[in-house]
This record gives C-alpha cells, sequence and structure tokens, in this order.
C-alpha cells in the first residue's frame, strides 16, 4: 500500500544550517541493492531523515555508496538512475520525490537524476526485503500483511512466519510465540517499542503460558530474529520485535498532519452467556471494529495518538475435516469436545486500546521519542483440563480481563562529522494487571496477578578504518528487573493455582566487531558478559517441608562470530555461531503448586546455535521493476542445561536440568513480485529433535510433565501467499494456504498422572483477500478467512478447543489530511516580543515514575488498640509509573526572570499491600493463614503551582510549589476459617469472607524543581521534580471482624452419674455454642499519612 515513509536514521537535529549538514562527511557503507533497502541503511549511518511515497522506491534497485561520503552525495549516488529527485528541506531532512509527476511536485532546490520507466507495488512499515540482506534468520511482517490477513486474534499476527508460531491461539487473548521448538519462561522475547511485558498464567495440567497482549491495529510491521542474537537479554529463541504505529502509516504522501478512520465488520462472532453449557450450533452473528488515528509531522515534531475499539463474541468451529486422531496408543481419540459448527465458548474479546508518541528533535543529531500504551480486554478463556476432550464438560466462565500501561523513552546522537559517535539511549516501563478466571469441572476461581517490567539499554556504534579496512564497534550494555506478585490471596485449597511471586534482575555489557577486509566479506564477532539474580518474595501456603525457596544467582559470557560472503550483487552466503544465556524465569523462581518441590541446583539455560544459508535479492529479472527472493537456512540450535518440569519419585514436582535440547532443521522462504502480483512462501521442516538427560539417556519424545510436552511444534510447516494486481496495481485480490503437520516429538507414556499432551491433527487452511483503493484517500478491505471451513484444533494449543470456522470481514480506511499549517495547532503562534519567547500559554503531556508511602496506625473502628487491629497497620511502599497532562501561563520580564502558574494530572497507578497472617490458632500460623489483606492504591495525583525562574535564551531553570491533591484508594478483605468444630475449631485455613473498599481525596502541599528548553518556536521539553507530601486521613472499614473463628455448638449427652462440666447428674443433653471471633465486628480506622516523589518529563506546546 502507498504511503508516505519517513527514514529517520538517527536522532536527528537541526543543523545550523543546510549547508552545514550537506557538507559534513561520515564513513558510509551501503551495499547494491534494492533501493528501498538502501534507504533505510543510509538513513541509520549519515543520520538522515528521508521523506518520500513507498510506492517511488518499491521495484527500484542502486549501485551502493561507501567510503567518506557527504549527504548530498551519499543521496545523489545512491538515486543515480532511478529518474528519482531529492531536496533538502531542512538540515537533515531530504525530500524523494518523482519529476515526472509534474513541476508542482518539484520543490525548490530539487536535484533531478536520469529517467528509468521503473514501477511498482508497495512496503510496508518495515522492509519486506530485509530478510535477505541480513545474515543469519530474520522474518519479517509488514503493515500489508496485517491489513490482508487481519485474524480473530492476536496470535494471527504471527501465521506463515516460517519456524513461528504463536502458542494458545485462541485461549487467552494474547500471544505466547514459539521459535524453532523454543517458547516460554522468556526464552522467546516480544516487545513493544522496546519494551517487554511478558507475564506467566498457569494453565492446570498443561503447563504455563507467556503472554503477552497487544492490539494487531495499533502495530505497524514486526521484525522476527531467530536465535539469541536478538537484542533481548536473556531471549536465546529469538525476539518478535513490533513497531507501533508511526505518522507514515496516518499521513498520506506530502501531508504534515492528517487523521485515519477505519472501520470494519466480520462474521462469526456471539456475545457471551455466562453460565451457558449447552451445546450450541447455527451461524454467528456480526461484529464490529474501529479506530481513529491522528498524526503530525513537522521539522522537529512528530506526533501520533491512537484510538482503537474492537469487539469480538464468541466463534463457531468448522464443520469440514476430521474430529479424531491417533493417540500414543495408535487408537483415535477426539481432537475436542465441541463438534462440527458448534459455539466455542469462551473466546470473546472486548479490546479497547490507544496510542500517544511524540518524537522531537531538540538538537542538531539529536532526537528523543516518548511513547505511552495503554491496551485494556475483557476477555474469555477456559482452563484446559475443564474441557480436555472426553469429559464431556463444556461451559461459558466469567470474562477475564488485562489492563496494560507501557511507557518507552527512546533517545540517539549522531553528530554528522563524528563517525565515532552514534549513541542511544532507551528505558521502559510497563505494568500488567490481570484477572484470570480459572474453572474446575463444578466451581470457577479468580486469580488476581500483576507483573511490572523496567529496563534500560545504552550502546554506542563506531566507525572508523583499520589499515584502511572499514570497521565498525557496537558496544554497550542493558539491565531489565521484572516483578510479578500476587494481588489477591489463593485459598489453601487452590495452591496448585498460585502466581508467581518474584523479581529478576538482569545485567549485560557487549562489545562487537564488524570487519570488512575484502568488497565481498565480511566478519564479524562478539561477547556478551551476563548477570542474573532472581528472588523469591513469597511464601507457601500449605504444609512444606522441602529446600527453602532462595531463588537462583549466577553468571556467564556468550560470545558469537558470523562471516558473510558475497560472491555476486544480490547474492550472500553466511555463517554464523552464536550462544546465548536465559537465567530461571519469575515462574520457575516460585514453583510453589501444592505439590511442588524447589531444587535449588537449577541452573541458568545456556544456548549453543549454529547455522549457514544463503540470500538471494535481484531485480529486474524477467519484468522491469520485479524481485526475486530467496533464504535457505540450515539450524542447529542446541540448549545446554535445559529446564525442564519432572515428576520426582512419585511424589512431588520439581524443575530440573537436561543436559540438553537439541532441534535442527531446514527453512526456506522467499518470493517474487512485479506490477503483475506476487508470490510469497515459507516452509519449515525439523529434520531432528532430542533431549538428552544428565545420565546420557536420549529421547526423541517428550515426559507428559514436561512444559516442553506441549511446546512442540509441527515436523513441517509450510505458508504460501499469492496475489494479482489490477488497474494500475489499484486493486490486489489474493490468497494464503497454511499447512502443518503433525507434532515433530511423539507421544508416549510415563509414570505422570494427570498430566495430558494436547494433540492436533495434520491440517490445511486457505484464506483469501481483496483491496481495492477507490482514490488516493480510501481503500476497501475484504476478507475470508478458513474459505472452506475447515475444523482443526491449532498446532501448539494447550486446550483442547477447535480453531474458527469461515469468518468473512471488511473494512473500510479513510485518510484525510493537507500540509496547510493549522493557525495555533500546528502552525506558528501569533507575533510577540522576541525578546520574551516564554510568555503566553501552553498545553502538555508528561510521563514519569513515582514512589511514595504511605504509613500510619490501625485500631478498631471506636479507637479501641488491639492485636489484629494494630498488625494490619500501613507501613507501605508504592511506586509505578505515571502520566497525564498539564496545562499553563508564563509570563517572562526583560530582565528574564519567568513567572507562571500550572496545573497538571496525573494517573498514578502505584499500589501495595499487606497481608496479616492469623494468630488465634496455631494450625492457621503454622499454615499461614491470612486474618486479612489491604490493597492502597495511589490513584491520581492533581496539582496547582506557581513557577518562578529565570530563562538564558531557550533555557528556563524554575522552582514550584503549589497545593496538592491526590486520590487514595484502600481496600481491606476479610478472611474466615473454612469450618469450626471440636476437632479443628479454628478449622484448618482460611478463605475469603468478603471486602470493603474507601477512599479519600487527600490535600497537602507540593514543591520541586525543573528545566524546560525550547527546541523551536512552539515546542519544548521539561524535566521536573516534584515532591507531595500529605497529613493523616481516616479510612473506615465498618464491617471488619475481630477475627477468623467461626462459632460452632457441641452437644452433650449428659446420665445422670455425670457430673463433669457442663453435665449436672441428670440425664440431658447440653448444647454449648464457643463463639467465633469472625461474628464479632468491630470494624477497623485506618489513619495513615502519605508523601511521593515523582520525576517527569514532559513535552509543552507554546501558543
Amino acid at each position: 500500500m502507498a504511503g508516505s515513509l519517513i527514514l529517520t536514521g538517527s536522532v536527528a537535529l537541526s543543523a545550523p544550517s543546510p549547508a552545514q549538514q550537506q557538507s559534513a562527511s561520515s564513513r558510509l557503507s551501503v551495499p547494491a541493492g534494492a533501493l528501498e533497502s538502501a534507504l533505510l541503511a543510509l538513513g541509520r549511518q549519515a543520520n538522515l531523515r528521508l521523506v518520500y511515497s513507498s510506492s517511488l522506491t518499491s521495484g527500484k534497485v542502486t549501485h551502493g555508496v561507501s567510503g567518506q561520503q557527504t549527504p548530498q552525495n551519499a543521496v545523489a549516488q545512491l538515486l543515480a538512475g532511478t529518474g528519482l529527485g531529492y531536496t533538502f528541506t531542512g538540515s537533515n531532512t531530504v525530500r524523494i520525490y518523482d519529476p515526472s509527476a509534474g513541476a508542482s511536485s518539484s520543490p525548490d532546490g530539487a536535484v533531478q537524476l536520469d529517467t528509468i520507466d521503473v514501477t511498482g507495488g508497495s512496503s510496508g512499515g518495515v522492509s519486506a526485503d530485509l530478510p535477505y540482506e541480513t545474515r543469519g534468520s530474520t522474518s519479517v511482517i509488514t503493515a500489508e500483511d496485517l491489513n490482508r490477513f487481519p485474524g480473530l486474534t492476536s496470535g494471527a499476527i504471527l501465521q506463515g512466519t516460517p519456524g513461528v508460531i504463536s502458542g494458545s491461539s485462541n485461549n487467552g487473548a494474547a500471544i505466547d510465540p514459539n521459535i524453532r521448538g523454543l517458547q516460554g519462561m522468556n526464552r522467546v522475547a516480544t516487545t513493544i517499542d522496546g519494551s517487554q511485558q511478558a507475564t506467566s498464567t498457569y494453565r492446570g495440567y498443561s503447563g504455563v503460558d507467556s503472554r503477552t497482549y497487544v492490539d494487531p491495529d495499533l502495530i505497524g510491521g514486526v521484525t522476527i530474529t531467530k536465535g539469541p542474537d536478538g537484542g533481548a537479554s536473556g531471549a536465546i529463541g529469538g525476539t518478535v520485535a513490533m513497531q507501533t504505529l508511526g505518522v507514515s502509516d496516518i499521513l498520506k504522501d506530502g501531508d504534515t498532519y492528517g487523521v485515519r478512520v477505519k472501520g470494519g465488520l466480520n462474521t462469526n462472532s456471539l456475545s457471551p452467556s455466562i453460565g451457558a453449557t449447552a451445546a450450541d450450533y447455527g451461524e454467528g452473528k456480526i461484529a464490529g471494529n474501529g479506530s481513529v488515528a491522528v498524526a503530525s509531522r513537522q521539522d522537529n515534531v512528530d506526533i501520533v495518538a491512537a484510538f482503537v475499539r474492537r469487539k469480538t463474541g464468541n466463534y463457531f468451529s468448522g464443520t469440514e475435516g476430521d474430529l479424531t486422531s491417533l493417540d500414543y496408543n495408535g487408537q483415535q481419540k477426539k481432537l475436542s469436545n465441541y463438534g462440527y459448527g458448534q459455539q466455542v465458548y469462551n473466546t470473546s474479546e472486548d479490546v479497547t486500546s490507544g496510542l500517544l508518541k511524540a518524537t522531537v528533535r531538540p538538537a542538531d543529531g539529536h532526537e528523543l521519542q516518548f511513547g505511552y500504551l495503554y491496551y485494556g480486554n475483557d476477555f474469555g478463556e477456559v482452563s484446559p483440563s475443564v474441557i480436555s476432550s472426553g469429559n464431556n464438560v463444556t461451559w461459558q466462565l466469567p470474562l477475564s480481563s488485562v489492563k496494560l500501561n507501557q511507557f518507552t523513552t527512546r533517545y540517539r546522537y549522531k553528530p554528522a562529522d563524528d563517525d565515532l559517535v552514534d549513541f542511544r539511549a532507551n528505558a521502559y516501563a510497563s505494568n500488567t494487571d490481570e484477572r484470570n478466571v480459572y474453572a474446575l469441572l463444578s466451581s470457577t476461581g479468580v486469580l488476581e496477578q500483576q507483573a511490572r517490567n523496567f529496563g534500560v539499554d545504552i550502546e554506542n556504534t563506531s566507525r572508523l578504518s583499520l589499515a584502511e579496512l572499514p570497521l565498525s564497534l557496537r558496544y554497550g550494555g542493558t539491565y531489565a528487573l521484572e516483578m510479578a506478585r500476587p494481588t489477591s490471596n489463593v485459598d489453601a485449597v487452590q495452591a496448585w493455582a498460585l502466581a508467581p511471586n518474584a523479581d529478576r534482575e538482569i545485567a549485560t555489557a557487549f562489545a562487537k566487531a564488524k570487519l570488512e577486509p575484502l568488497p565481498w566479506l565480511a566478519l564479524e564477532t562478539g561477547v556478551e558478559f551476563l548477570t542474573y539474580d532472581t528472588t523469591f518474595k513469597g511464601s507457601t501456603t500449605y504444609n512444606y517441608t522441602g529446600p527453602a525457596y532462595t531463588g537462583y544467582t549466577g553468571q556467564g559470557v556468550s560470545p558469537s562470530a558470523g562471516v558473510t560472503v558475497t560472491p555476486l550483487p544480490g547474492w550472500q552466503l553466511f555463517g554464523q555461531y552464536s550462544t546465548g544465556i536465559r537465567p530461571p524465569s519469575l515462574r520457575e523462581t516460585s514453583f510453589i503448586r501444592g505439590d511442588a518441590m524447589f531444587n535449588p541446583d537449577v541452573k541458568a539455560e545456556e544456548a549453543s546455535n549454529f547455522e549457514v544459508g544463503t540470500n538471494i535479492l535481484k531485480n529486474s529479472i524477467f519484468l522491469e521493476g520485479d524481485k526475486a527472493r530467496l533464504k535457505l537456512a540450515y539450524f542447529d540450535n542446541t540448549t545446554n542445561d535445559y529446564i525442564g518440569r519432572e515428576f520426582y519419585n512419585w511424589s512431588y514436582m520439581r524443575l530440573f536440568n537436561y543436559d540438553h535440547v537439541r532441534f535442527q532443521g531446514v527453512e526456506l522462504s522467499g518470493g517474487y513480485s512485479s506490477k503483475l502480483g506476487f508470490l510469497d512462501f515459507g516452509f519449515n521442516y525439523y529434520t531432528d529433535f532430542e533431549a538428552c538427560l544428565k545420565n546420557g539417556t536420549c529421547m526423541n519424545y517428550t515426559k507428559q510433565a514436561d512444559y516442553l510436552a506441549n511446546q512442540m511444534p509441527p515436523k513441517w510447516s509450510t505458508s504460501v501467499k499469492a496475489g494479482v494486481h489490477f488497474w494500475d496495481e489499484r486493486a490486489t485480490i489474493g490468497g494464503r494456504v497454511t499447512y502443518m503437520s503433525q507434532r515433530l516429538a511423539p507421544l508416549v507414556p510415563d509414570s505422570s498422572y494427570f498430566w495430558t499432551t494436547k494433540v492436533w491433527a495434520p491440517y490445511t487452511v486457505v484464506d483469501l483477500f481483496a483491496q481495492v483503493k477507490l482514490n488516493d484517500s480510501v481503500t476497501v478491505d475484504v476478507g475470508v478467512q478458513n474459505l472452506f471451513d475447515a475444523y482443526y484444533v491449532d498446532a501448539l494449543n494447550n486446550t483442547d478447543m477447535p480453531a474458527p470456522g469461515r469468518v468473512i470481514s471488511a473494512s473500510l480506511t479513510a485518510k484525510l489530511g493537507s500540509s496547510e499549517p493549522l493557525p495555533w495547532v500546528f502552525g506558528d503562534g501569533p507575533d510577540g516580543d522576541p525578546g520574551m519567547p516564554w510568555t503566553g500559554f501552553y498545553l502538555g503531556a508528561h510521563l514519569g515514575y513515582g514512589y511514595g508511602t504511605t504509613k500510619g496506625t490501625t485500631t478498631a473502628a471506636d479507637g479501641t488498640v488491639t492485636t489484629n487491629a494494630t498488625q494490619e497497620s500501613a507501613d507501605q511502599d508504592l511506586a509505578n509509573i505515571l502520566g497525564g497532562a498539564q496545562v499553563g501561563y508564563n509570563y517572562q520580564f526583560g530582565n528574564g526572570i519567568v513567572l507562571g502558574v500550572e496545573a497538571d494530572f496525573s494517573r498514578t497507578p502505584m499500589a501495595d499491600y499487606r497481608e496479616v497472617i492469623s494468630t488465634e490458632a496455631e494450625i492457621l500460623t503454622t499454615r499461614k493463614m491470612l486474618q486479612s489483606r489491604t490493597d492502597y492504591t495511589f490513584d491520581w495525583l492533581s496539582t496547582l503551582r506557581a513557577r518562578a525562574g529565570y530563562a538564558f535564551d531557550n533555557l528556563f531553570v524554575y522552582g514550584t510549589g503549589g497545593v496538592a491533591f491526590l486520590k487514595e484508594t484502600e481496600e481491606r478483605m476479610q478472611y474466615r476459617s473454612n469450618i469450626a468444630s471440636s476437632s479443628y475449631p479454628a478449622g484448618y485455613y482460611t478463605e475469603t469472607f468478603f471486602s470493603e473498599k474507601a477512599d479519600n481525596v487527600r490535600t497537602g502541599f507540593t514543591v520541586g524543581a525543573g528545566a524546560e528548553y525550547a527546541f523551536s518556536r512552539n515546542w519544548s521539553l521539561k524535566g521536573e521534580y516534584l515532591f507531595a507530601d500529605f497529613g493523616a486521613e481516616d479510612f473506615i472499614f465498618d464491617e471488619a471482624r475481630a477475627g477468623v473463628t467461626q462459632t460452632y455448638s457441641v452437644t452433650t449427652r449428659c446420665s445422670a452419674s455425670n457430673y463433669t462440666p457442663p453435665c449436672r447428674g441428670q440425664r440431658e443433653n447440653i448444647t454449648t455454642t464457643y463463639p467465633g471471633s469472625s461474628d464479632t465486628v468491630n470494624g477497623r480506622k485506618a489513619s495513615n499519612d502519605a508523601d511521593l516523589h515523582m520525576v517527569k518529563i514532559g513535552l509543552n506546546y507554546r501558543f
């Protein structure tokens, strides 16, 4: 799909003048080949921002450019012979255009090049040529692919990618990528704009899911790296790197601001009816989805904002295909309890998501990007054991839910005249709150958990010469912190379903070098040092007698090497050896099932991968502007000390280390495209699999109790996409065929009980699509997924749940925009005194990090001090990311003093909790049974402040102070013993009784300081520290109980000779009642103060 494309090769800042930027030279190495890929490389290496229509470059080739070059010479050499022109519109901004489109399209000062009549198709947000120019195995999913095959679930994003499958695609509303057999426990990292947010959800006998939640409608492209060299520490299987929408996804070519509106419909959807159990056959109804996105592209600022709503109900299964498959005994076994054309319960989704990104270029060579992503979903899911084939149970559970908040900051500095500096620094913070509904055969429960991820990475690339040979050095380090906590108690009877409760820290330092001793030879080598520490943060809520949960600590070194040979232009031969270390995950650190035993001897996994292959990328073979691509690779991926799970000594579950697990195979991908149409294909075949124990025993099958059993990919898989263009490529019709074979490793019985390995029958799925561009602004897409209504169960499913039957979808996308400035919004503000640039109103947004405390004393509601109430006194630390908006006014005096006032509002999802163990009975204390749990949340903060400072031209330094308002919510959960009798007066565990909620808006003061830098007339960047202090507030819980025990009665049968109390020497029955403390209502009064520290970064638009 043709669109406007911006390539930002660095943090591009406005140079003193375009002439200075164009005269500064840098060392370049851009090989001959596809023009589209060459421009990508030039943007990165030369710190250029290239703006052009993607339709201009598709199918065109270049002779490349190398050596010490000025930006103008480099652009001219790359575009020589393409018929395209260019002009520098800013210090480092280059607009590329087609002179043949008319005189009006040629800007002043433009340079026209020789014309060749070459036209082509389109490209998405990532280059489709990237895998065929990269040593090793890389795959991309373009925006065009996402539009053609939208899918019902986020897992459908990965369909058709060789060697990559999403596990549990239709159960749980998330993606759990499997890359070449490695899956789960952070073996594969899924990043969104560089941020990780994977969570771990227990799935009963079928293992665990590693979930990443993402809305496909906010994604502009995906790059998949296979192996430990993908840039995410500890991800030895690979990295799925997703890019959110950019300005080029929203705006048409030439527009500087605009809006994209998209609406769609799909069939095969039925709203869930909670509690439904009867088999339901028929056809679904129509569901809708819609999104709106706005964008602005200026010399110094790019802004994107998007909002998405999508609602799909339960789908119906297909009606064609086998209902059974062979089990490990060679007997026919049902694939699922769901039959042909039946409503598949617990598959609905109700998604609300949003995106806000701002990229600023405040000075020469600098670029800074801020991003915020929100994702919320109320979705259906089901425990695999509940609907495992054969138990004849299918029912609609209450919906689970997830809320995700993610902040990212990305910075780059690339001076135009210094090849030794290409510096990048990225930071992210994400917070994922899950409420997962799980089910036993006759009841449901809820698990609430929170995952927080923080990370930072820095690196620099230096390009220089070694004996006049091009040499690049890339070096840096990373730090990542993961924290997972249950946010609601799980009763002892549910100990098998506990959420992870641990911290994991990983730090790395790395260095990589690339030397090009000959024009056709490139040598690469590198080393990474990794250190890690995992800490168990929970407690066992049952009688546990095994080794203490101590966590894991370690470090190691991972070398890598590679070679690339280019015998002819467009043909590469490559080989690489890469290694990596995966520390134990949060789930493995806190493996506290009721029947689990901690293994302190577990080691980190160490990957050792070898790969050889070839790339071919040729243009204009049969027709002018056509393109042929091919990648063939053989891989041998070995994971030493692979962490598995076993049923140990027929008594309990524990983790252990294999000697190694190995996957070997062949991967083939490629395609051909021209102005007439396209053909793309991907093929993956595993030649061997083995899992070897420490005692030397090797298996070509999986142990049923091991998580690996349900992570075994198909023996081979293939996908073919083809399409035909019409009407000068304004219409395209095509389709996709996907085939999945049987699982790679066979099934065998072992000593495990109840553990079930999921199976599927080989299946083929056919999808169709059609796209028509009604004009430059409006596009219509129509698709049919599962054209032949096939009945099948997905590969790598962890649940006996069939995939959707036939789905027909349609969408309309309209892009509306202009390049004419909007006064007071994107244009210049009103004229004012040039010596007083800070005077005026402003509006902006901010993000940051907050740390707060709340401390106090808790008594009974009437103020009486009791032991149980005192134990509940708050002493909490709360911390999390925050974000919001601000508005204000400044007035600058002639002497440089600036006075102003500002009001702001921030969402502050900071939370902590306090659990109090019951001390009423030894059995409850020993088992660590809860008396109460109180959750503390800072919901939002708003301030009204004065600002006073001094302006040093474009820099404003200030102090600030004023009034602050904080919304705090406290929720108290009361527990009660499960039973009461003479044998167990306090029962033997506690369970949830009821909960109460109290909230207050605190009033206090705030002080702080900050600095704001104006990098253009209207835009400024600010950094600020604030401290807020709040006095004591009372939180009242009227129904709180004195304790947890229940009332019970004992009836004594007395005889005439029995004088032992309560008997009185006569025949009678005497009933004695023993009151329980949980029947005594004494309430709670929590009197707590609070304070808050905040560091914020913001962007202001000054009117």
